[in-house]
């Protein structure tokens, strides 16, 4: 093990060091205030590496050093009773994204700043409802003055050197559960995500306050020659692009009369369509909607029609002037037709050639 002091005021950090990286990821931080010793321990995932001209960190009151920021800088350390993973990512040559991921149960949290670390842990106090009083640095939280961890990228160079996870992790091909390759594919998903949310902002795909306009929808993966992997992304701001993509798959199905057995079987074969529940359900939702404008009456033609009260006093009540064949015989269903012109004319009214001539396709 390795301790690293601070020699004078103008040394890297006002704290100590106990290490033996990169034998090691672990770094313990010590620091003593007003007679009191503080400890802070470090998990280093990923030790990053400067860029050509890094982005520093602002002067402090307590500190006139600025330290350099890493770039693809993982480091997992505690706060109070969270456990936290801190990561740095350079969007452009001048700006650089924090994030603090943490779990609370069984739910994971993360939040993110391109002011500085400082802000990032200000929102993150937020988050947990800590007493606005409580001042915490930034730099310290990620590890920004952890000198050994700065001399080692100086020696790496640009060239980043991150902790292997991966050696305890079967290759795919070995797994034969389903619910484990699943668990391997959705954390696959999450990483691309990722990645793909940071290329967004990179390249400015957003509108003028900086939000993105394009999402991630999903992203389909082929392995052993007659398997697929599909991955889908959920995308909180585009479900009016959904629900009018349901409907119209919706009419497409009463339009071409496929039932739910054969959306079933072709969504098996198309998994970029909606699982079939789902249009099931909207299905449900229109025929609710539809029945609430144009009632729905139900008979019986062997009996009177039912609810009279939906069907104009012009209609003549007496089923036995139907006409029908014997093997049409049994339960039957009807709509008023001055219901429908209830609904229809104001839509026709509403187009572009509100005047019905003779001939006209309604």
């Amino acid at each position: 093990m390795v301790e690293i002091a601070p020699e004078n005021e103008n040394s890297f950090s006002s704290r100590v060091f106990i290490h033996d990286y990169p034998n090691n990821s672990r770094i313990e931080a010590r620091y003593i205030s007003n007679g009191r010793l503080y400890i802070s321990y470090y998990n280093i995932i990923a030790v990053g590496n400067y860029p050509s001209i890094p982005r520093l960190t602002r002067k402090s009151q307590n500190s006139t050093f600025q330290y350099p920021i890493p770039n693809d800088y993982i480091v997992e350390t505690e706060l109070f009773e969270w456990s936290l993973k801190c990561e740095t990512k350079y969007i452009t040559d001048s700006k650089v994204c924090y994030t603090i991921n943490w779990k609370e149960g069984r739910v994971d949290w993360n939040i993110s700043s391109t002011k500085s670390s400082t802000a990032v842990t200000n929102l993150f106090l937020q988050k947990i409802n800590q007493n606005r009083s409580t001042k915490l640095s930034g730099p310290r939280l990620f590890g920004f003055d952890i000198e050994p961890l700065y001399n080692f990228r100086l020696q790496i160079g640009l060239q980043p050197v991150i902790k292997d996870n991966n050696r305890r992790k079967r290759p795919l091909e070995e797994i034969s559960s389903r619910s484990q390759q699943n668990k391997r594919l959705n954390s696959f998903g999450r990483d691309v995500q990722k990645a793909i949310d940071e290329l967004i902002i990179k390249h400015k795909l957003t509108n003028l306050s900086g939000e993105p306009i394009v999402h991630l929808c999903y992203i389909e993966l082929d392995y052993k020659e007659d398997q697929q992997a599909y991955i889908k992304f959920k995308n909180p701001n585009n479900s009016s692009a959904i629900q009018t993509r349901v409907d119209a798959i919706v009419r497409v199905c009463d339009e071409a009369v496929l039932g739910r057995d054969g959306y079933r079987n072709l969504a098996a074969v198309v998994p970029t369509l909606f699982r079939e529940y789902l249009v099931a359900n909207r299905r449900n939702e229109m025929n609710e909607l539809m029945n609430m404008q144009i009632h729905i009456g139900i008979f019986n033609i062997d009996n009177e029609i039912n609810n009279q009260s939906n069907i104009d006093n012009n209609i003549n009540n007496n089923v036995n002037d139907i006409l029908v064949d014997d093997h049409e015989i049994g339960n039957g269903a009807f709509r008023s037709i001055l219901d429908i012109l209830k609904i229809l004319i104001p839509i026709w009214k509403a187009g572009q050639n509100p005047v019905i001539f003779p001939g006209d396709t309604l």
